[in-house]
């Protein structure tokens, strides 16, 4: 009975060490291109290293831990960027979030229904699509048609205007 629960326990330890040490892409490193249109230089302190290819883009490289602590630092703040800069072509408060969403390949603004206003939301979209596209063409793979969705801050999914981008 001893034997049959050491070997039991034996077969367990190995499996947590196997499941521990693979799988993962530790060690491997991510590359990314970027225009200088699009680069900010925020990459810089992340990456393990920097240089210039045959085009004068930069190229980053990084360790994934790095690259995952790049994408989410950028992130956060370009998204705190967006916000600061609609806001200061305000004279009140206005707007309560502005950040970048990967997977709906946007930047989302979220104002309150009487904040809204069409023609003012296309001109501010412009520039909130500059700063969403120093973060999406630093990714590995670059995403080079983005939007800017003006949502209501207390409900996302009732959505006041979407505009398109397309980077050059």
């Amino acid at each position: 009975m001893k034997r049959i629960f050491a070997l039991v326990l034996a077969a367990a330890m190995i499996g947590a060490l196997l499941c521990a040490c693979g799988g993962g892409k530790t060690g491997s490193t991510v590359k990314t291109t970027v225009s200088s249109k699009y680069d900010d230089g925020y990459a810089a302190s992340y990456a393990s290293s920097t240089s210039k290819d045959e085009n004068g883009d930069t190229v980053y490289e990084f360790s994934n831990d790095q690259y995952e602590s790049y994408l989410q630092n950028h992130k956060n703040t370009l998204g705190g960027d967006i916000q600061s800069d609609i806001a200061s072509q305000h004279d009140e408060a206005y707007g309560e979030f502005a950040y970048i969403s990967e997977e709906k390949q946007a930047v989302i603004i979220g104002v309150h229904t009487e904040q809204y206003d069409e023609e003012t939301a296309k001109t501010e979209s412009a520039s909130a699509a500059e700063y969403g596209f120093k973060y999406f063409q630093n990714l590995e793979t670059p995403v080079s048609s983005i939007k800017v969705i003006y949502c209501d801050a207390n409900d996302q999914n009732t959505v006041f205007g979407t505009f398109e981008y397309t980077a050059e």
